[in-house]
């Protein structure tokens, strides 16, 4: 009789950031031109908030916009900025 096996498989996560949940989250795919807050950029990018506020007064990091008070970024302006990263290495 075949055993299944105890081996983990890859699970795979599509772009987009972590959210936090109390149960098993699914990998969930990004439509280009969703807005994304500073939690959501925070979370993809795996830094703090703080973070991203300093790399915005420097002048680095994905560029961001406001509506009105509140600080965006497009989510396809987040990933290419990190793709590039990744390019230039």
């Amino acid at each position: 009789m075949a055993s299944e096996s105890n081996t983990p498989t890859a699970v795979t996560r599509a772009f987009g950031p972590r959210r936090r949940s109390t149960t098993t989250a699914t990998p969930r795919l990004v439509d280009a031109q969703e807005l994304w807050d500073i939690d959501d950029v925070a979370a993809y990018l795996g830094v703090t908030k703080q973070t991203i506020y300093s790399w915005r007064t420097s002048g680095y990091g994905p560029a961001g916009f406001r509506v009105g008070k509140h600080l965006r970024w497009r989510a396809a302006t987040v990933i290419t900025w990190t793709v590039r990263l990744e390019e230039a290495q």
